[in-house]
């Protein structure tokens, strides 16, 4: 998605997954594979997502900041300073088994763009893909965006129209 014809191609995005439990990291993995997505860097643990990525600059990331909650938000903060002033921002979604009231404004603040609580459907995290991607693509400088709107808008309406029926 950064930089490239912006036309919201799974295949071609980049997804971080951060998620200590490995049964739901794989779960994760398995439901966006599904979806089309192919590019992934997971990590297992939130100070190895801390450690700096070479040549990975991802479109999709998804943490879950348990148990370290502070350590977890660092980090989304963290990758939002990283990105390039010209590029798309990441879409960043929390996922995540707490769902506190103070975790939540937290992570917004941090630059999350929505909270998922698990357990999650498929339809679910897909329909917050969706919707946060639209939100970061509208919300971008017309300078970042490249390519023709409405072949992007297009592929967001075909996604969302194939997940409501």
């Amino acid at each position: 998605m950064n930089d490239q014809q912006h036309s919201f191609r799974f295949q071609d995005a980049g997804v971080l997954i951060v998620d200590e439990n490995a049964g739901f990291m794989d779960l994760t993995t398995q439901i966006l594979m599904g979806f089309g997505f192919r590019k992934f860097e997971r990590r297992a643990s939130l100070s190895d997502a801390e450690a700096p990525r070479t040549r990975f600059d991802p479109d999709l990331i998804i943490v879950d900041p348990f148990p370290d909650i502070e350590a977890g938000l660092r980090i989304i903060d963290e990758l939002r300073r990283r990105q390039a002033a010209s590029a798309l921002p990441s879409v960043v979604i929390v996922l995540t088994g707490h769902t506190p009231r103070p975790l939540i404004d937290k992570a917004r603040r941090a630059g999350a763009d929505y909270i998922v609580a698990k357990p999650f459907s498929a339809n679910v995290l897909l329909n917050r893909i969706l919707w946060s991607a639209s939100t970061v693509f509208s919300s971008a400088p017309s300078s970042a965006v490249v390519g023709d709107e409405r072949t992007y808008r297009a592929s967001i309406d075909g996604a969302t129209a194939a997940l409501l029926q």
